[in-house]
């Protein structure tokens, strides 16, 4: 870029403000942030051991996610503390592409807490609270916006990485019927960097950034049927992390225009869940789907430069929807009371959800990947009961398998040579699981 003429400007200077704006621009392409664990795996040792099921069939503070109608159900004061742990194992095979695609494996700490408020009368024993989080254990919030055409799994890699609350609020309003709300909240990231020459010439910067909270609601009802079967249903409100980062620079003797590093660090899109359950007896089942509008999904990056409102049409380059399409996620859970005994009680869960992809077959230059997903779930559980302590210890997993998938490139629309062309093959694993204890008193 040119200096502006009679303004001198030092050679260091402009050197140094050269190698900010180069790594500025690195920044913008390969260093911002990338839904939440509960959307990919369930919330709660239970729940994700059976299927990721919940809307009819949760119970405690995990219901604070599947359905917080279910809170209402509390009678003691509970505190659940766990530890789960994520590893993915990726593949992209074709011309240009990596085979094993690196993914940051996740690691983090689940507490969760039920507590039914101690009313009278009418209204004893049906109104309850619920909170539940999920912290990892090295980062608030991870993730990556790339250029299209770079190889990613879109949907997975940075989505279990983020921290993550529910509170909520469950009523039971008699006759089998309960309602319930919650709010849901992701980390996120907003501030600006300012670029500037002080009087000595010397370059130097002021960042001010913030970790903010984005919230989404969470409603949910169940009903009755009988004494031992149940219906529920949840509605989740699109919640998006976005990550925003203006980076301005001035008086370094030539124009720049602002940097608008933004974009959405992680997106759960808004869904319904409905759920049929057996809720008695010693074998319990669980059969529902999850209803996700991922159609509404604008796609991870934002424009770098943001056009002013007097020329909207500026040469900024323009972000195109990856243009997902909505699913349908069948689940069924069971659970089983193994081993009965005075003291303690032995129970082993299991359960399937299939997961289809979103997105659609690369057939062009981009190659913002995903597949469809098998998941099985296994879990146990030991609950003690009085005169012990009454507490529970459970052991929850999930494998993923990926179905395998080819993208066949559209060669009159992609460049020989190109990343990926003229077909790209994906497939992979995820391995999910962890312990947790809760203690009742």
């Amino acid at each position: 870029m040119p200096l502006r003429p009679g303004i001198p400007y030092p050679r260091r200077a402009l050197r140094r403000s050269r190698a900010l704006l180069a790594a500025v621009a690195a920044l913008s392409v390969a260093r911002a942030a990338s839904a939440s664990p509960q959307d990919v795996f369930g919330y709660g040792p239970r729940a994700t051991a059976l299927g990721a099921t919940g809307a009819a069939s949760a119970e405690g503070a995990e219901a604070a996610w599947a359905n917080p109608a279910l809170l209402s159900l509390a009678r003691s004061r509970e505190l659940t503390l766990g530890f789960q742990a994520t590893r993915l194992a990726l593949r992209a095979d074709g011309p240009g592409m990596p085979g094993p695609m690196h993914a940051e494996p996740s690691e983090g700490t689940l507490v969760a807490a039920q507590l039914p408020l101690p009313l009278k009368r009418w209204l004893r024993d049906r109104i309850a609270l619920g909170l539940a989080f999920y912290a990892p254990t090295d980062v608030l919030v991870r993730g990556r916006v790339l250029y299209p055409e770079t190889p990613q799994f879109a949907t997975l890699a940075d989505r279990v990485q983020t921290f993550s609350l529910q509170a909520g609020l469950g009523v039971d309003l008699g006759r089998g019927l309960r309602v319930g709300g919650a709010i849901s909240a992701l980390a996120g990231i907003a501030g600006t960097v300012h670029v500037a020459t002080d009087t000595s010439g010397a370059v130097g910067t002021k960042v001010d950034d913030q970790l903010i909270a984005t919230f989404g609601r969470i409603v949910g009802a169940s009903y009755d049927l009988g004494d031992a079967y149940r219906v529920g249903v949840t509605y989740r409100s699109k919640l998006e992390a976005r990550f925003a980062v203006l980076i301005t620079v001035r008086d370094l003797g030539f124009d720049v225009p602002e940097f608008n590093i933004a974009g959405l660090a992680q997106y759960d899109p808004w869904q319904v869940q409905g759920e049929i359950a057996r809720v008695k007896g010693k074998t319990r089942v669980a059969v529902g789907a999850t209803f996700k509008r991922w159609s509404s999904y604008p796609g991870a990056p934002e424009p770098t430069v943001v056009c002013p409102p007097e020329k909207p049409d500026c040469l900024a380059l323009r972000v195109t929807s990856p243009g997902f399409h909505d699913t349908v996620v069948p689940r069924v859970g069971v659970e089983r009371e193994v081993l009965a005994d005075p003291r303690f009680k032995l129970l082993g869960r299991a359960g399937y959800f299939y997961e289809p992809s979103p997105a659609p077959e690369q057939k062009g230059v981009s190659n913002q990947l995903d597949n469809d997903r098998h998941a099985l779930t296994l879990g146990w559980a030991v609950a003690t009961l009085a005169p012990w302590p009454e507490g529970r210890f459970e052991a929850y997993f999930q494998l993923h398998k990926l179905v395998p998938r080819a993208h066949e490139k559209d060669m009159s629309e992609v460049a020989p040579g190109a990343v990926g062309a003229p077909r790209v093959e994906t497939s992979g694993h995820v391995l999910f699981g962890g312990v947790a204890v809760t203690a009742r008193f």
